[in-house]
């Protein structure tokens, strides 16, 4: 089959950090001669997550505006799409016409793309060109001591909560000190049902049953784990992990603070009826940047606060993008130049100051600090804590099948119709099968 390019062109004109970070030279002394602006032919096209996103193409224009002020000679072309991009980035790949640099996600992309031959292993260019040990979030993208991508976007988890239903129904705003049962009890106060779900305004809502990251990292508050840090068994038949899951399906099905369904309700906090919901950085923008937000055009105050506390610690999502080399490129030097660029200050900080996303070098951190002071409680509750809600995800290879097993064994969990035990233990003997195969396949 042929297959075309759809494009948008705008031109105008590590835990396991560590083990990566020695075997790779990641952020070492350089060895060899770094790319230079010779390399770059006189295009370069760029397949990124979120370029489909009206609302951040004015970003991707300053970003590209910006490289071809540096590179006169080269244009920066966004491959714009709206499929999935793994199963894009493969047509193109079959086609002879690969992306010359593209967006690595960590949810399972890197460990399937990578190992796959999707994606170059880019040690051998790290060690002649390394990042500054300030440049964090590396383990997501690796796998087997390969490297698939560079951090791009940071992320981090915090409480959203809005002023006026907390003052109006006389509950405290949250702070650094609440755990999930503070949580949990000022959810209950702050429902109001309503003639159906639309009508109600909702105590909570966070990322969903369905959100693998968000998931590890709430069990992992709890002192519960999803896989052994050496991925040889699945772990979440344990007694925590059992109490977080419970926790977390009573919510919409026993307490109805929050709609009962599998996946997050996070992404209503908007609409105005919702007191609070836990969600990543990347919704400051996702609020501020909405015309149909009832915060934005009634002028709803809303705020932030650390993510809360369960029995054992604080956690959160904290990963979200990377940047690497499609395999096939003809000219490796000239994506890794422009990898540099994107995941450097020049190719980041657009995105920092509209609240995309948090960099990963961390001497950028006072740069994501909203410039309109909104919300007001971003640097406390967003980069105060992100070293404490650090939780590594657990991706392996093959991930469709683990979403599969997730969602078939755990959906009816989240909802209150299978019990948490049963449910935990269907995925276990799914994924420690899953496991095995891996192992014989050579991909663990």
């Amino acid at each position: 089959m042929k297959m075309t390019r759809r494009r948008t062109v705008l031109t105008a004109a590590a835990g396991s950090a560590a083990t990566i970070t020695a075997s790779c030279n990641l952020t070492g002394s350089s060895a060899g001669p770094k790319p230079s602006a010779s390399a770059l032919p006189a295009e370069l096209v760029w397949m990124p997550w979120s370029g489909a996103n009206a609302a951040q193409a004015p970003t991707f224009e300053r970003v590209i505006t910006a490289f071809t002020e540096k590179y006169p000679s080269t244009k920066l072309t966004l491959l714009v799409t709206t499929e999935q991009k793994a199963v894009k980035l493969k047509a193109l790949q079959a086609a002879g016409t690969p992306p010359d640099i593209a967006d690595v996600h960590h949810n399972g992309g890197a460990r399937d793309m990578g190992p796959g031959g999707q994606v170059m292993d880019l040690a051998a260019l790290l060690r002649r060109d390394p990042y500054p040990k300030t440049h964090a979030g590396w383990e997501p993208y690796a796998w087997q001591k390969k490297q698939y991508g560079v951090p791009w976007s940071l992320q981090s988890t915090a409480l959203f909560y809005n002023k006026a239903l907390f003052d109006q129904a006389g509950v405290q705003h949250p702070t650094e000190r609440w755990t999930w049962d503070d949580y949990l009890d000022a959810a209950k106060r702050l429902v109001k049902p309503g003639a159906d779900d639309a009508s109600t305004i909702w105590g909570a809502g966070d990322q969903g049953g369905r959100n693998f990251q968000w998931m590890s990292a709430f069990l992992a508050s709890f002192g519960g784990t999803v896989l052994k840090p050496d991925y040889s068994e699945c772990t979440i038949t344990s007694a925590a992990s059992i109490e977080a899951m419970e926790f977390r399906a009573s919510l919409g099905a026993r307490h109805r603070v929050t709609p009962n369904q599998p996946v997050g309700a996070a992404g209503m906090f908007g609409n105005g009826n919702y007191a609070m919901v836990t969600s990543g950085t990347f919704f400051v923008a996702n609020v501020k940047e909405s015309a149909s937000s009832r915060l934005n055009t009634s002028g709803v105050g809303w705020d932030v606060a650390p993510v809360p506390r369960g029995k054992a610690r604080r956690a959160g999502l904290n990963h979200e993008l990377g940047i690497g080399i499609p395999t096939g490129v003809k000219n490796p030097d000239a994506s890794w130049l422009g990898v540099r660029y994107l995941t450097g200050p020049d190719g980041i900080k657009p995105f920092v100051t509209i609240g995309r996303l948090i960099p990963p070098d961390r001497t950028m951190w006072k740069d994501a600090l909203p410039t309109d002071g909104k919300p007001a409680s971003f640097k406390k509750a967003f980069l105060d804590f992100w070293d404490e809600i650090n939780i590594e995800p657990p991706f392996v290879p093959r991930w469709p099948d683990v979403e599969l097993a997730w969602q078939e064994e755990l959906d009816k969990v989240w909802t209150g119709d299978r019990p948490a035990r049963e449910g935990a233990a269907g995925f276990k003997t799914r994924m420690d099968q899953h496991l095995k195969e891996l192992k014989g396949s050579g991909l663990l």
